[in-house]
């Protein structure tokens, strides 16, 4: 399993964001963040994608 804490992300939630591979965590933050944080699309620059691939943890 991995994870994404979302307040590691710089948002002030505490959301922790699961899935079975990096792509779906990913995918999974992804959708979390347009839902729950008002972003879109284009707000999720691929600079964003790298920091948040940096905090994906194995549990």
């Amino acid at each position: 399993m991995k994870t994404i804490n979302c307040r590691e992300a710089g948002f002030d939630c505490d959301v922790i964001v699961k899935g079975e591979s990096e792509e779906e965590v990913l995918q999974n933050g992804m959708e979390h963040a347009k839902r729950d944080h008002n972003m879109k699309e284009e707000d999720i620059t691929p600079e964003m994608k790298e920091k948040i691939k940096s905090i994906i943890r194995s549990s």
